[in-house]
């Protein structure tokens, strides 16, 4: 399934990628419930994203989340959450297939958890004024608060958070990223999660080609994690208590 031109605007702006991204965060934020999984049947999510996706990872994705949607009983029932909410344990939380969506998981040799990939990301939050949540429920690198990161940047605009968006996402995003997504989608038992593997690995390439347009900043790799884009301001990080990070 592909994305209708005529749907949206040919060039979304970056409000609106962050709004993708805060879309995209909810869904690997736990098992949708059953009246989201109603919506996503009415409304397919290729629609209720800005960006227009046209690679094979993305059509993919749209297709496979999709067929999903499609095979679901009218009304949706408990068995299909339930279903769902087997692979997101298994994909999410118990480390059962051998993934997870940590950043130190996939950058360090023994992939332990809450390793120095976490102090740097948070680092980087605490360079715009940013906090999560507690770091014993969900590590600072954790794929949600990454995600959310990154379309806080968007929101802001400016030349700095910007560029910085584009080097996050360089140094730590989709520095692991990409192999997490890989990891689930050969190993969801659902084609909804496989699918939404496919989908935001391809719409973080598609940001990342579009910042680099907007900012100039080119696209680069690196072996190691060099320290965030600058020390602690100072000033106290602001924190919205709850599940959410506070942004």
């Amino acid at each position: 399934m592909r994305q209708s031109s005529a749907a949206r605007p040919p060039s979304p702006s970056l409000a609106d990628v962050a709004d993708d991204l805060v879309l995209l965060a909810r869904l690997h934020d736990a098992e949708p419930e059953l009246a989201v999984l109603e919506l996503l049947r009415q409304r397919p999510i290729a629609e209720c994203l800005a960006l227009l996706l046209s690679s094979p990872a993305a059509v993919t994705g749209l297709q496979m989340i999709d067929a999903f949607l499609a095979a679901m009983p009218e009304p949706v029932d408990t068995r299909m959450r339930d279903e769902l909410a087997a692979d997101f344990a298994a994909l999410y939380l118990t480390c059962s297939k051998r993934v997870s969506p940590t950043e130190s998981f996939w950058l360090t040799e023994d992939h332990l958890e809450r390793q120095e990939p976490m102090f740097e990301v948070r680092r980087w939050y605490a360079h715009h004024g940013l906090m999560a949540g507690d770091w014993r429920k969900r590590a600072d690198d954790h794929l949600v608060l990454e995600l959310e990161f990154v379309a806080a940047l968007l929101r802001d605009g400016g030349a700095v958070a910007l560029r910085d968006a584009a080097r996050f996402m360089d140094q730590h995003l989709l520095a692991w990223a990409p192999e997490f997504f890989a990891a689930v989608a050969a190993r969801a038992d659902t084609g909804f999660y496989a699918g939404l593997a496919h989908l935001t690995g391809a719409h973080l390439e598609a940001a990342r080609n579009l910042l680099q347009a907007v900012t100039g900043e080119a696209r680069t790799t690196s072996t190691s994690l060099p320290r965030a884009a600058g020390q602690d301001s100072g000033a106290a990080p602001a924190f919205v208590p709850g599940h959410a990070p506070g942004w």
